[in-house]
Order: C-alpha cells, then sequence, then structure tokens
C-alpha cells in the first residue's frame, strides 16, 4: 500500500504492529511463542492456548513460522526508491545502496532507534545528482500514537522533531507523513533527525467499552505495560485518579541474561491489602519485552477510577456469593477463587477464564468447599467442570455436602435430579426439601490417569 499510494501512514501502522505485537510473539531468547497478544494477565489465567505465558510450540505452528519468515524481510523495508526520490521508510543501524538514474547512491543509517529518536543519515552518491531523500515523520512524534481515530495522546508534552542537513535547519513541511530534502547531495551529506521521545499518555475511542475511563503509556513506537515481577504484586491494583507527570518519567536499561530493553518508572496510585490508596512508584517495560523472566501480572491499559482497580485478581471478588473458597489440593498455576469469581465460561476446555485444577494430582479424590457470609437456603447449585485435550477430565463421580450447624451432611438431590458431567454448561442439582446451611462441598473422583478442575461454581438462595 505504501509503495502504491507513497504515503507513511500505512508504514506508521506497520511499525507500531512490528515493534509491539509481532515481537511480543518470541520471547528474547527466540524459543517460546505468543499465540494472542493480550492487553492483560492475571499470571494464572491460561490465556494463550493453555498457558499463562509463552508456550514453546502449538499444535498449528504457524506463529513461529511466520517470525521466521516476517523478521529478515524486515531490512528489505528499511528503504525506497523510485527514479528521482529516495525515501527512509524505517529507522535502524543500516547501510545499503540504490542506483537512481545510473548513480550508484550509498546510504548509511546511524541510531539507536527504536530506543532513542536521533538518526544520522549519510548520503554518499558517487557522483553529485539532484534528487529527493524523503525521511518519515511518524504519526506517534506528532498529535497521536498510530493515525485514525481510535486513540490520541491526552499530555501536553509537545518537544518539536528537528531536522538538519550539514548542520543546517531544513524544512519541516510534511508531505504524506514525509518530509522532503531536494537538493544536489554530493558524498558526505549528512541529515540529522531528532524525534523526540516522551512518555504519551494514549486515552482510545469510547465506542471500545473495555477502554473507557482508562489510560495507556507509550513512548517513541513502543507501547508501555506494567509487569508483576517488577511491581511488587498484581499490576490491576495501580490508577491514575489524575494524569501522571510523564515529564518527570525516568528511563533506565533493564538487562537479563537473554537482551536488555528500556524501562520508564512513573509516580502512580495503587490500593493496598485493606482497600486504602497510596502513592507508588510504576515501572513500565515494552510490551514486547513482557514474560521474559517468568509468568506474572501484566497492565497495558490502567484505570483512572479506583473502583476498576483491583488489589489481587486472585482473590474473590466482592460480589460473588461465596465468602471462602478452599480446596484438597489447588495447582500453582491456578487458583481455587476461581471457581467463585463470577467469570462465564464459554465451553469446558477452560481457555476463556480462570480455573481450578487437580494438576498433578491424578488418580486421587478431591473437594472443594465454599463457604457463605451467613446461612442461606440453597435453591440449586450449578457446577461447570473442565475438561481439556492433556490430563484434566469430567470426573468418574462427584456428589455434594452441605454444613449445617458446624457438621457436613450429604446433600439431598432431588428425585429428578442427577450429578451429570455434560460439557459447556452448567451442571445444576436441586435440593429435595428446604436446605439451609453455612457452605457447600463438592467430592470428586476423577478418572483413571486423570485430574479434575472447574471453572465455575453458581449457587442460587430462597429469598427469606
Amino acid at each position: 500500500m505504501f509503495l502504491l499510494h507513497k504515503d507513511g501512514r500505512y508504514l506508521d501502522v506497520a511499525e507500531v504492529a512490528l515493534l509491539n505485537n509481532v515481537l511480543a510473539a518470541v520471547n528474547l531468547e527466540g524459543n517460546r511463542f505468543f499465540y494472542v497478544n493480550p492487553l492483560e494477565a492475571d499470571g494464572k489465567h491460561p490465556f494463550n492456548h493453555g498457558t499463562a505465558g509463552r508456550a514453546p510450540w502449538f499444535g498449528t505452528a504457524c506463529c513461529p513460522s511466520n517470525m521466521a519468515r516476517l523478521l529478515p524481510q524486515i531490512p528489505g523495508m528499511t528503504y525506497a526508491h523510485d527514479d528521482r526520490d529516495v525515501f527512509i521508510t524505517f529507522y535502524a543501524e543500516s547501510r545499503t545502496e540504490i542506483t537512481l538514474d545510473n548513480v550508484q547512491v550509498e546510504l548509511q543509517q546511524q541510531t539507536a532507534y527504536p530506543n532513542d529518536g536521533e538518526v544520522s543519515l549519510v548520503v554518499n552518491p558517487a557522483k553529485q545528482k539532484r534528487f529527493r531523500v524523503l525521511l518519515r515523520i511518524p504519526t506517534w512524534a506528532r498529535k497521536q500514537f498510530v493515525p485514525g481515530a481510535l486513540y490520541r495522546y491526552v499530555d501536553t508534552a509537545n518537544e518539536a522533531v528537528s531536522l538538519t542537513v550539514n548542520g543546517e535547519d531544513a524544512s519541516l513541511q510534511l508531505e504524506k507523513g514525509f518530509v522532503a530534502i531536494e537538493r544536489q547531495w554530493k558524498a558526505g551529506d549528512r541529515v540529522q533527525l531528532k524525534l523526540p521521545m516522551p512518555v504519551h499518555i494514549t486515552e482510545c475511542h469510547p465506542a471500545v467499552k473495555a477502554n473507557r475511563n482508562r489510560i495507556a503509556l507509550t513512548r517513541g513506537p513502543f507501547v508501555l505495560c506494567a509487569e508483576g515481577v517488577d511491581n511488587g504484586g498484581a499490576t490491576q491494583r495501580f490508577f491514575f485518579a489524575t494524569p501522571p507527570e510523564v515529564t518527570d518519567a525516568e528511563v533506565t536499561t533493564k538487562t537479563i541474561d537473554a537482551g536488555a530493553f528500556l524501562q520508564v518508572k512513573i509516580d502512580a496510585q495503587s490500593l493496598t491489602s485493606d482497600g486504602s490508596i497510596e502513592r507508588s512508584p510504576l515501572l513500565l517495560t515494552p510490551y514486547y519485552a513482557w514474560n521474559n523472566r517468568g509468568v506474572s501480572s501484566m497492565t497495558v491499559w490502567f484505570p483512572r477510577d479506583p473502583k476498576l482497580a483491583v488489589f489481587d485478581p486472585h482473590l474473590l471478588p466482592k460480589e460473588s456469593v461465596f465468602s471462602k473458597v478452599t480446596a484438597s489440593h489447588t495447582f500453582a498455576d491456578d487458583t481455587v477463587n476461581a471457581v467463585g469469581d463470577g467469570k462465564e465460561p464459554r465451553w469446558s476446555s477452560g481457555k476463556d477464564v480462570p480455573r481450578w485444577t487437580s494438576r498433578p494430582q491424578k488418580n486421587k479424590p478431591q473437594w472443594v468447599e465454599a463457604r457463605f457470609d451467613t446461612t442461606k437456603s440453597l435453591r440449586s447449585v450449578g457446577v461447570y467442570w473442565m475438561q481439556d485435550r492433556f490430563d484434566v477430565k469430567f470426573p468418574a463421580e462427584w456428589s455434594l455436602e452441605v454444613e449445617q450447624n458446624g457438621k457436613w451432611m450429604p446433600f439431598q438431590l432431588y428425585t429428578t435430579d442427577r450429578y451429570d458431567t455434560r460439557a459447556n454448561r452448567y451442571n445444576v442439582v436441586h435440593p429435595a426439601a428446604p436446605t439451609r446451611c453455612d457452605a457447600i462441598r463438592v467430592r470428586m473422583t476423577p478418572k483413571k490417569d486423570a485430574c479434575v478442575g472447574i471453572l465455575e461454581i453458581i449457587a442460587e438462595f430462597e429469598e427469606e
């Protein structure tokens, strides 16, 4: 599309996609992959086809092969030209030679882009020649992160782009997203472009309901995110009741065994365990680099309203019908509170919501207890079972118990009910008679060589 229309907006979108979506698909070591790119993670939910982080492989392995195909193509996208114009389409430390009207022209870029916005371009024609060099001024260096109406900056950072040729200021008049320098070029001519990279606050179009009353932070072409590994706990606890002072942001370099990346520290607000609010530093990482230091929580879109912040996404929400949930055993990558978090499953595979499983305890009977805040009169209980392609299967059998006056009693099943294990639905049972209780217990016997799992438990009560 760019070659057809010579419009820099296509490149602006491509650059942001390459540096965020594409690079995030593979870890820094190059041996683990994302199939999807979530904008939030709780460190437990297996959003990536059954895992809570990058996976070493997929059954349909299009991601690894597409990465191997696309990344080597990027050098060929860095420059473009026709008979009279040379386009600098992407900025990267590079060197190339092109032919303009039978004259060889060498181009050299010296830059630390995209971590830094200063670009030095040396133009070396084999002999003096008049032509145009067009340098892309990305949309992110102007008034919004990408072209279109989806995102806009809401901060006041406005350091100007600067451009010089051999030390003299040059015009910054834009032509479809490029500045054009037309002159008689000679060997050694140097173009200096400075694209300021302040931290920007971005908000989304209100049509995107999930991002309403939230902001994201960017720097240059990078989307920034917070990871739990840097911030002492769940990133969902952070919020910005007032816009952060992005001009005070601190930029540092984080080095790990697999490589290095920039990090940005700003001031934020956060919830504490008792529900109070405190000011806290927030450390941000380029989105492409997240999940390179183990599985933890991650957030891109931060709430403005503290009511949207959550101290710990693995705790039971306030609106849960249960006050406490416990289990005989819970797999380290799962959470028992998943059964009462109110997140509705769409299917039994467990890919779309948090889950409780008894991994790796195969063949071992299990139980899950869910307590109420006060004594309740049960109308019904429903269990949404999990079953995947691996070791979690529907139970061979299950039953329900209720706690009455401190003692566990068998649940008296309604005559026409049975303990079903049907897929992709709640398996609902009703009491044979009015049943007041303080808690319920689901008992499960697994199938041979299998574990058991529950995605959600629902309980309905009689009006009192």
